[in-house]
């Protein structure tokens, strides 16, 4: 109609109006004539138009997609415990056991030979350098003399006479020993003719009684009995006198034969111990210019060299003590408890890795370090193993032992957000748990450590393409997955 209206119009001719057209022409008046009630219309009748289309179609869209969701394919494994054997992967460097910084006793004296080089092997006492030691020497021979003359000064204060003095006082005491002896006779001998005397003083005293002597006589013998006790008392005064000379006579030989006062013994004595100590403090600092080795072990740096002048503070040979080298790990704070001494541990260097020595913890340092939090094993390696060369990187394996553990494939667990994660089938969906990993094992498996438990299945395959909680479906191991 529309058409033949066109028509019309286009030939001038006239058509009569149908009522609808009346209506539509006058609603178009009347829109013209209200521009925003128009544009108001039109757009709350656009907006019931989508929202019609709109809520009709999303419904068969969430179907097909809940759909699509049910068709995911995986495989999955059961969480095994297993029986493994633990290890624990350590780094550090070889060092010395027990190293020996070897240096000069004696200071400011010039090196006069070397008698090893870096890398010799030495057994304790062998001479390794020596040094000047002639002004040591002369300064010896001085204290030695000194020596002498303190002993010959002891000797003295000791016994200060000569042999010939005590001789004299000997001599005298004998002397007045014999005098003494003598004044002793005479003294009987005066004794005895005092009681002569008196005795014929006494008889011609009766005799004068009588009448048969003169007066004369009879005093006469009075007299001489007088003058024999006079004579008696003399004897005995010199006897006392003798007996006192002889006393005098053993004094001086006995002081004679003690020698010299205390303390000029003391006196004596104490330099001569003063000079043998500094006899022994040269003989020493001499035996100190030949520089040994302290024990039996390896030369493994030589810092000294011909001509230079030796300082107590300097090291000339490094050396280690039996040859003895250890690998000292860095061990996380984590696994210090794990290790214990006597663990066996497999080294080897990352540049020679078909290279490997089996060797021992010796100990576990008590301190960690605040910064790194790391603690250090000390293990000990073979003697050997000659091919370790002090200072060098080396990697350790320290074994812990067997003891149970939960295993599964290693492809199970994923990498998300810096956090490893297992999906776990639960009979029809997918459900995403974090958990704790442990070590490798050989056959594509890996310890875990927390967050799953035994006999939970893992998905193996497919687990890339899943969030937490999609539906999935399950075929055996090894089978594949699609979607």
């Amino acid at each position: 109609m529309s058409r033949e209206f066109s028509k019309h119009q286009a030939s001038g001719g006239t058509v009569e109006e149908r009522p609808s057209n009346l209506l539509l022409n006058g609603s178009r008046n009347w829109f013209s004539k209200n521009p925003l009630i128009w544009s108001l219309s039109a757009t709350i009748v656009i907006a019931a138009a989508c929202f019609f289309y709109f809520n009709q179609t999303n419904k068969p869209l969430q179907k097909a997609d809940e759909s699509s969701l049910a068709v995911l394919t995986v495989s999955t494994a059961p969480v095994e415990r297993r029986i493994i054997q633990r290890s624990l992967a350590v780094n550090g460097s070889i060092s010395a056991w027990d190293p020996l910084a070897i240096g000069a006793e004696v200071a400011q004296l010039r090196v006069d030979s070397i008698a090893v080089e870096e890398g010799a092997q030495v057994r304790a006492g062998q001479v390794l350098a020596t040094l000047n030691s002639s002004i040591l020497k002369a300064q010896l021979a001085q204290q030695k003399a000194h020596l002498a003359a303190d002993e010959a000064a002891l000797r003295k204060a000791i016994q200060p006479n000569r042999v010939e003095d005590l001789n004299t006082w000997r001599a005298a005491l004998s002397q007045a020993e014999a005098n003494l002896s003598q004044e002793e006779a005479n003294l009987l001998r005066v004794e005895a003719n005092a009681a002569n005397f008196h005795e014929n003083a006494r008889r011609y005293g009766e005799l004068r009684k009588l009448g048969a002597v003169s007066q004369m006589d009879a005093d006469t013998k009075a007299t001489e009995a007088k003058t024999s006790s006079a004579d008696v008392t003399a004897a005995k005064k010199r006897v006392e006198a003798m007996k006192y000379s002889l006393h005098q006579a053993r004094e001086k030989l006995a002081m004679a034969e003690r020698g010299g006062r205390q303390e000029d013994i003391v006196i004596s004595k104490a330099s001569l111990e003063e000079t043998k100590a500094k006899i022994a403090q040269l003989q020493a600092q001499i035996d100190q210019t030949i520089i040994r080795a302290p024990d039996d072990g390896k030369i493994v740096k030589r810092e000294v060299h011909l001509g230079e002048i030796s300082s107590s503070g300097k090291t000339m040979f490094l050396m280690v003590r039996d040859n003895r080298f250890e690998l000292r790990a860095l061990v996380p704070e984590v696994d210090i408890p794990l290790i214990k001494a006597g663990m066996p541990v497999k080294m080897s260097s990352s540049g020679k890795s078909s290279e490997f020595v089996i060797g021992r913890v010796r100990e576990i340092s008590p301190s960690v370090d605040e910064k790194s939090r790391l603690g250090v094993a000390r293990i000990d390696i073979p003697a050997a193993a000659e091919w370790m060369k002090p200072g060098l990187f080396y990697h350790a394996e320290i074994d812990l032992g067997k003891e149970p553990a939960l295993v599964v494939p290693s492809k199970a667990v994923l990498s998300r957000s810096e956090k490893d994660v297992v999906f776990v089938y639960d009979g029809s969906k997918a459900v995403l748990k974090q958990v704790k990993i442990g070590q490798p094992l050989a056959d594509d498996r890996i310890e875990i450590r927390s967050g799953l438990q035994e006999g939970e299945e893992v998905i193996i395959s497919g687990a890339g393409f899943m969030k937490d909680g999609d539906k999935v479906r399950t075929v055996p191991e090894g089978s594949g997955s699609s979607r």
